[in-house]
């Protein structure tokens, strides 16, 4: 409260009866109830402007409210955790179940926009970022997160039924034909050394090119004249993959719920100790009725 009018030789401001009488003793107000604060204290000022056109007085009144645990955690804290928990529940079911896991990303992402804007709509609106605002957002990062999860295991497991389909077609391509073998009675005898006169076995998975429609067989002989490959053999590749779809899964059941947990500690940790901080400045009690 102060003058725009009358400057300090006009009129003058003051807390209490007297003019000399300490403003933080010389006011007292009696305790009050809010449905979503709780006031933890007040205190009063006085402050002098200084303008072009003189000096005025500032009288200053401040409370200190604090929110309501209780109607918070009811009505926003329980079920934002409730709305993340379901959401892992995706991880357990079948990857192959598309319209349940979708159907229930989706409904949690929504569920969670909803709670945002209610509880948007009902705070003031300020442009700093306040605390529920960060617990809320990361809720709805988590859902959105268990979503995306999804696409990626729905991804990775379509890729690997097409790799699965090719490998088949590309077996029964390479169906066994019998072919007649002839030794070539007009050219002597092919002499290998010793270390090479035995049955030479090739591996089934070799990834070189053959003659289309002949299988290669397990065992050849040397003596005997098979058309050697065309062009230069590759060697065979294994490839391992330690990325699966069912991994994802599995990791996703303790990873999510790790997370969530640790930034309820460090978050719960944070707030309490920037509460503890505000509620040491000079704020005078509120007196009983």
């Amino acid at each position: 409260m102060h003058g725009h009018g009358y400057t300090t030789s006009d009129i003058d401001y003051f807390w209490g009866q007297k003019q000399t009488d300490n403003p933080d003793t010389a006011v007292a107000f009696a305790d009050f109830t809010l449905p979503q604060f709780k006031q933890t204290g007040y205190r009063v000022n006085i402050t002098k402007a200084t303008t072009s056109s003189g000096v005025y007085v500032r009288l200053y009144f401040e409370i200190m409210l604090s929110r309501n645990l209780g109607f918070y955690l009811m009505n926003i804290i329980v079920p934002s955790v409730l709305i993340v928990t379901i959401s892992w529940v995706s991880f357990w079911l079948n990857r192959e179940a598309s319209p349940a896991r979708v159907g229930l990303g989706v409904t949690t992402v929504l569920t969670m926009t909803t709670l945002i804007t209610t509880t948007n709509n009902s705070m003031p609106k300020v442009s700093y970022i306040k605390g529920l605002d960060v617990f809320l957002n990361f809720c709805f990062v988590m859902v959105f997160a268990s979503l995306v999860e999804y696409a990626v295991v729905s991804y990775m497991n379509k890729k690997l039924a097409q790799r699965r389909e090719k490998r088949r077609k590309q077996a029964e391509q390479m169906q066994p034909v019998e072919v007649p073998m002839f030794n070539n009675h007009l050219l002597p005898p092919i002499k290998t050394p010793p270390h090479m006169n035995h049955l030479v076995e090739i591996p089934g998975d070799c990834d070189c090119r053959t003659i289309p429609l002949v299988q290669h067989p397990r065992l050849v002989a040397e003596t005997t004249l098979w058309p050697a490959p065309f062009g230069r053999a590759k060697k065979a590749t294994k490839t391992c993959r330690s990325v699966t779809p069912s991994k994802i899964d599995k990791y996703s059941r303790y990873i999510f719920p790790l997370s969530f947990i640790t930034f309820n500690v460090a978050y719960w940790t944070i707030m309490t100790v920037l509460s503890t901080m505000s509620m040491n400045l000079n704020f005078r009690a509120f007196k009983d009725h």
